[in-house]
């Protein structure tokens, strides 16, 4: 065979691989960003509930669901989005698995919710409530003018800081209570 043939089978192969390779990682990704994947760790199962009863979590009129990795992952490329993927991934199953969740002050961490909740999520549906021309309603553009000077001035607030429930139905810190109560009536 000459060198010409074994040059183009041989990238055809390669192409082929990295083809399914790709495919392969892409299915994995997608199956294990969802409420029912996330809410298999008995620690994520308050969260998981809450979500599903929230209008991101398909409790709406038009079938729509977000992915819990919508919001809990940068969407502002790829390899941020696969970096942190991987990085949660690895993260969470230590932690799960190393860690007494029970000791996990869960109430307080949802004061770290600028930390978990990425602004690309939230723009990647919600993008017309900071566009003039595409806006449905003239007073979300009122509300969200703070959001875009902010964004200007380079010194920008996120989603979350105002919209502190989103996702969860207002109901985590009552759900996360039932689990890990905050006050113990207990007579010592």
């Amino acid at each position: 065979m000459n060198r010409k043939w074994f040059i183009v089978i041989l990238l055809a192969i390669g192409g082929l691989l990295g083809t399914g390779a790709s495919l392969v990682t892409a299915e994995i990704a997608h199956s294990t960003g969802d409420a029912a994947f996330c809410g298999s760790c008995h620690s994520m199962e308050p969260m998981a509930n809450t979500f599903k009863l929230d209008v991101h979590g398909g409790n709406n009129n038009h079938g729509f669901v977000a992915q819990c990795v919508d919001c809990h992952l940068p969407q502002d490329s790829v390899f941020a989005y696969m970096l942190d993927k991987t990085k949660h991934g690895i993260n969470d199953i230590l932690v799960e698995n190393f860690t007494n969740t029970e000791e996990i002050d869960w109430i307080a961490r949802r004061e770290e919710r600028e930390r978990f909740v990425f602004d690309s999520g939230c723009l990647n549906c919600h993008q017309a409530l900071l566009d003039r021309k595409e806006a449905e309603n003239p007073k979300s553009l009122q509300t969200h003018a703070h959001y875009k000077n902010q964004l200007a001035s380079g010194d920008p607030i996120q989603c979350v800081s105002c919209h502190v429930t989103v996702g969860h139905n207002g109901m985590l810190r009552s759900e996360l209570n039932k689990r890990y109560p905050e006050y113990s009536f207990e007579s010592k």
